[in-house]
């Protein structure tokens, strides 16, 4: 361990032929992660489908090329250009279905807002006093991170609760004595922005309605939309509605000085809007351009300046007016609430920062989630780069969870590769970075099950990586070097768990493979580095957060001439070199946010190597269909992995004494073996072999919730094996099924069958615990893509209807859910005792 202080003093030095300033120059961390709106609209690379793993979900920081993007889109034209030069034409418009689409304007926003939101702990138990307390601590821990807005949700409005009295955007309540106006000064004082909830379309206040003649009434005069919105609508074919919205904003906008808008119920507003036309002034108009005449009066009482967020569900129809908008439903505490944010993620997220800064709802960090779980939630966000707030009572937060947020704030300017909807919860999230001349990759490893352990094949070939060189592997939650590997690596996973891994292509010096800031690893911080082969030194400049160790990891060849740290400087109170073998870190502390310049010279060094024997007692179990789960004895000597190959070829190493291994053909043996592995890339010279036939542990019937899906979607929640979607155990009618997959319209499984079995059975229904007869469904089986069979239209009262089916010979069998034709709610939907046959 080295340590080294330096006095504070502003110095002048030359660095990459630019004269500059460090050392003492006071900064806003949160600037580097500003990026030019210059470039933007402009093309980017897309993928339009799948790669051969479909389990990867690809994302871009910078300006990224890979092999695997199908070609580029142009967001200003609308225009999809694949590799081979066909041209896809209004590729959003129209096989996306943003009809609305633009791109989003990055001239005012450059970036998704990042902060918090009061909701998802005060609800509408909010007060003055706890919002000023939530503020000031923002400020103090985390406004240096980037997190600036303060966002204050519904109960600061009307009187009492619900949507009644509540929905009445001309009364304050009582707990907010001071007033709005003055609660948003005190959040600016705090450096802070101060945010806004409130649902304007709707009001239930009956002295508001009489004043304006701008409410939906019918003939006689009474409230023609009663909704969750409020006790009346307001009415887009009357003039003066326009004025009263103009005159509300402007009320919340100048006279109060908020800044950012959050309007809710958005779907509730359209919908109602189609289905009063007849009642509407001139009924020949279009509801959807009088709801978009609605935003745009409120985006003309805002000004461009200010932020507007749409909410509930995925209202499109706002595109090209909004400057987010949220994409799903309401999260809840615990592991279940991360699942909504989840399946927003997987459906929408080709919007990001292409059509607008999308919005999951809030990142929850606080028990009962576990640490891991924690981690989970604020790495969905942090990969992403998409509108990043957080909503617990952020001083009972314990420290361990706010450091979790510390490296995930502010979002970034991180948006799609694959412009589709993922179709199923992705393992494999790959965000490809192009910064400073450093290109890598950040993935996530996802293990979504809360109670199964499950590990992922990363191979370097299906992330776009080159599969004939190593590649280093940083664990960024763990702060661990994890090797140089050729082919892949293994990565096991515990249950509900995710492991965030730096991926860097090996060079023969010393690389920067991970900075501690941020989940992004060097694009919030790094301002310049670069390495000098000749003088053995890298160089670089980084903007530091005050008070946060801020730690520089650097990864060495793993074979030949060694490297370690021989000295490391930086214009900041106190700096510390520790070297780790085929790695090294330099921590860095400074007292103010600061630009701080830094220089880390290396000399050779000698590693340690160990040689290592070959392992024994290698098993093989089959999973599901076609995968080999393995497992082998603990090894007694020292080892740093396992090279696993089948059939010849080497497959991944991996860290652990157990692994599984896709084999792509059910039908056929394959021989494994796993030698011993050592840093430098050597095996033990002998393996442990095994052969499976994995068909040969096929069962004679086989249950589908045992089987993984190649695909799922689910309109409400995700599919549950064995329990309906609300958790509850399957039920149709008076009978309990046992196994099963419970799902919720609109929803798609999709199974690999391989050809290997000859009848699919099941019984179909609304589940029991769906609300009343409110649902109803059409159960769809396709098999390799045509239609084999159809239920019907079902509700609650139908009961069960039983299938058995000709499977013979089928690739895919494919399950569907419809909505019945109107919409999901409740739709609850079990194919219960769902089992295969040989």
């Amino acid at each position: 361990m080295m340590k080294a202080k330096t006095p504070l003093k502003p110095i002048l030095t030359l660095c990459f032929g630019i004269l500059v300033q460090i050392g003492c120059t006071q900064t806003n961390s949160n600037e580097g992660a500003r990026p030019s709106a210059a470039s933007w609209p402009s093309p980017i690379p897309c993928r339009i489908q799948n790669g051969p793993n479909p389990d990867v979900f690809l994302m871009a920081l910078g300006d990224v090329r890979t092999p695997l993007a199908d070609g580029r889109f142009d967001p200003a034209r609308d225009l999809v250009t694949l590799g081979g030069g066909r041209e896809i034409p209004n590729y959003f418009k129209d096989k996306l279905g943003v009809k609305y689409f633009r791109p989003i304007d990055k001239s005012v926003f450059p970036l998704p807002p990042s902060g918090w939101c009061s909701w998802y702990y005060y609800y509408q138990e909010v007060s003055e006093d706890v919002i000023e307390q939530n503020a000031a601590w923002l400020a103090a821990n985390l406004k240096d991170y980037g997190a600036v807005y303060c966002q204050i949700d519904d109960g600061w409005q009307g009187r009492g609760h619900g949507s009644n009295d509540n929905r009445d955007w001309t009364t304050i309540d009582k707990r907010f004595p001071s007033g709005m106006a003055a609660l948003a000064q005190t959040i600016k004082s705090l450096g802070l922005k101060p945010g806004l909830w409130l649902a304007p379309h709707g009001q239930s206040n009956a002295d508001v309605v009489k004043q304006w003649t701008a409410f939906l009434l019918d003939k006689d005069g009474k409230s023609a939309s009663s909704t969750w919105e409020g006790d009346y609508l307001l009415d887009p074919s009357q003039p003066e509605a326009y004025v009263y919205l103009k005159d509300l904003f402007k009320t919340l906008a100048e006279s109060w000085g908020y800044d950012y808008f959050k309007i809710d119920g958005q779907p509730i507003v359209v919908e109602e809007y189609k289905a009063k036309l007849s009642l509407l002034k001139n009924p020949a108009q279009d509801h959807e351009a009088l709801y978009r005449r609605t935003l745009e009066t409120v985006r003309e009482a805002i000004g461009p300046e200010r932020y507007l967020l749409g909410c509930w569900g995925i209202p499109l129809e706002g595109a090209g007016i909004f400057n987010g908008s949220r994409t799903g439903g309401d999260v809840v505490l615990g592991w279940d609430g991360f699942f909504v944010a989840l399946q927003a993620t997987m459906d929408y997220y080709f919007l990001h920062n292409i059509a607008w800064y999308s919005d999951p709802d809030t990142m929850l960090v606080r028990y009962p989630l576990t640490l891991d779980q924690a981690r989970v939630w604020a790495t969905l966000q942090g990969l992403t780069g998409q509108a990043l707030f957080s909503s617990d009572a952020l001083p009972d937060l314990p420290e361990e969870r706010v450091e979790i947020l510390r490296r995930v704030y502010p979002a970034v300017d991180i948006r799609p590769v694959d412009l589709f909807p993922a179709g199923r919860d992705k393992k494999i999230w790959d965000l490809k970075v192009n910064h400073l001349g450093r290109s890598y990759d950040v993935v996530g490893c996802f293990n979504f099950d809360e109670t199964k352990t499950s590990g992922v094949e990363l191979l370097w070939k299906d992330l776009g990586l080159d599969e004939d060189g190593p590649v280093h592997v940083f664990d960024f939650w763990n702060k661990d070097y994890l090797g140089c590997w050729d082919k892949g690596f293994y990565v096991p996973l515990a249950p509900s768990i995710v492991r965030v891994l730096t991926l860097l292509a090996a060079k023969p010096e010393p690389q920067l493979i991970s900075t501690s800031r941020h989940i992004s690893q060097g694009w919030v911080d790094l301002v310049e580095c670069g390495y000098d082969a000749k003088e053995m030194v890298f160089r670089g400049t980084s903007r530091v957060v005050r008070d946060d160790p801020y730690e520089l990891r650097f990864v060495f060849p793993r074979k030949g001439s060694g490297f370690r740290i021989k000295s490391a400087d930086a214009r900041a109170e106190e700096v510390t070199a520790r070297n780790h073998g085929r790695w090294a870190t330099v921590t860095i502390r400074h007292s103010i946010n600061a630009e701080v310049h830094w220089e880390v010279r290396f000399e050779p060094a000698a590693y340690y190597d160990f040689p290592v024997r070959p392992p024994a007692g290698l098993r093989a179990d089959v999973k599901g269909l076609n995968k080999a789960v393995l497992g082998w004895d603990s090894s007694y000597y020292l080892n740093a992995g396992y090279a696993v190959s089948v059939d010849g070829a080497y497959r991944f190493t991996t860290p652990v004494n157990r692994c599984e291994v896709a084999l792509p053909d059910p039908g056929l043996e394959y021989e494994i073996k796993v030698a011993s592995a050592w840093l430098d890339g050597t095996v033990s010279p002998k393996a442990a072999t095994v052969k499976v036939r994995p068909l040969d542990a096929v069962a004679r019937e086989v249950s589908l919730s045992d089987l993984e899906p190649a695909a799922a979607s689910c309109g409400w929640g995700v599919p549950r094996n064995d329990r309906a979607i609300s958790g509850s155990p399957l039920r149709i009618g008076s009978t309990t099924y046992p196994k099963g997959i419970g799902t919720h319209a609109v929803s798609e499984i999709a199974y690999n069958l391989y050809g290997l079995f000859r009848s699919f059975e099941a019984a179909v229904g609304v589940d029991a615990a769906s609300e009343g007869d409110k649902g109803s469904v059409v159960f769809e089986v396709y098999a390799d893509g045509k239609l084999l069979w159809t239920s019907g239209l079902m509700k609650k009262s139908t009961g069960a209807k039983t299938l058995k089916l000709d499977v013979g010979g089928v690739k895919e069998l494919r399950l569907r859910v419809g909505d019945g034709g109107d919409g999901i709610d409740y739709d609850h939907a079990d194919w219960a005792g769902a089992r295969l046959l040989r």
